[in-house]
């Protein structure tokens, strides 16, 4: 898998600039932003049965819903927040759905001061503000439907 240039990522996500954005890893098709979020680097999340190195948690029903999501991360302690800013002391997930459907599209996480996401099979990357990745029409995630946060272990 190929790591693309700075350039090739402001053209797919246009609301990222030099200014607000960092890449932390080189592209991997291993795991994704679900993965990620969930601090497991060796395995690829998702709710299709496809075997293989794909997981998705045993408690939780074989579905890409807001719903299901939400609960995986529910089970671990997290509830809803009333704020989608990163925040010392605070971990948080924050959930992206489609617009046309409201099915999820990605996660991204804080850990009380920049948020980060593992963008599909390319980098991972550390930015500024949820803001960057909603609504960039080279590469869509839609919106921020939901954030939920729990104190820092």
């Amino acid at each position: 898998m190929r790591n693309l240039t700075a350039g090739e990522l402001e053209a797919k996500w246009a609301k990222l600039k030099p200014s607000n954005y960092r890449v932390t890893s080189h592209a991997t098709p291993r795991y994704n932003c679900l993965a990620f979020a969930n601090d497991d680097e060796k395995r690829w999340w998702e709710s299709s049965p496809y075997g293989g190195t794909i997981y998705w948690p045993s408690n939780v029903r074989r579905e890409d819903s807001l719903a299901t999501w939400s609960t995986i991360f529910e089970s671990q302690g997290y509830t809803i927040s009333a704020s989608r800013e990163a925040e010392a002391g605070k971990q948080k997930v924050a959930l992206y759905v489609d617009l046309d459907d409201l099915s999820p599209t990605h996660v991204a996480i804080s850990n009380g001061d920049r948020w980060k996401s593992k963008l599909g099979k390319l980098q991972d990357i550390e930015h500024d503000s949820l803001d960057v990745l909603e609504g960039c029409d080279g590469y869509e995630y839609g919106i921020v439907e939901r954030v939920l946060e729990k104190a820092m272990e």
